[in-house]
């Protein structure tokens, strides 16, 4: 038995797992509420933001931008299961330049949204709701570039990758719960 299929592997491969469900599952409790309080307020209130096309027309390409690094984190978490360590080095970098391009696309976005943090509670619900993810989506650049780092050490082979898979998969939850935000703030 080698190490990579020891029980202790397994234990730590398990755990991490675990560890990041449960994450996860806390900050989707944390984005619901927030989710509950904006359409609670836009029941109640008139929302100041017109949901035309031109209005949509960059939200829609930044989320765009962040669908495609989904993909290409992908990329990088295949490439290392195949053993590719150019690939993953590669894809991780492309990954982490799509993701800070699409934070300055939100700071962007609200600061040409027509709302200020202190418009009532509008443009507090908005800039939470945007802000959170944005903090989120940089905490995910975080990983990403402490993952491109490892990788360029050497770090991780198609049997030991599982920093690369959480990582991953961090990726697809912060650009899932932008799916849903993005529905929420400029589709309904």
């Amino acid at each position: 038995m080698n190490a990579l299929t020891s029980p202790a592997h397994n234990h730590k491969v398990m755990t991490a797992r675990i560890a990041l469900l449960t994450a996860l599952g806390t900050e989707s409790v944390f984005f619901l509420t927030l989710i509950v309080a904006y359409i609670a307020l836009r029941n109640q209130f008139n929302w100041p933001m017109e949901h035309t096309l031109s209005r949509l027309a960059f939200p829609l390409a930044n989320s765009a931008v962040l669908i495609l690094s989904a993909l290409t984190a992908w990329r990088a978490q295949a490439s290392i299961s195949l053993g590719d360590q150019t690939g993953l080095k590669s894809w991780l970098l492309v990954t982490l330049l799509l993701g800070l391009f699409f934070v300055a696309g939100q700071v962007f976005d609200f600061t040409n949204a027509g709302l200020r943090i202190n418009d009532q509670a509008f443009g507090g619900v908005f800039f939470t709701l945007m802000g959170f993810h944005a903090l989120h989506v940089l905490a995910g650049v975080v990983i990403l570039a402490m993952n491109s780092l490892r990788a360029r050490l050497g770090d991780f082979t198609a049997e030991k990758h599982i920093a690369i898979e959480i990582g991953t998969y961090f990726w697809y939850y912060v650009t899932a719960v932008w799916i849903i935000l993005f529905a929420a703030l400029f589709l309904v």
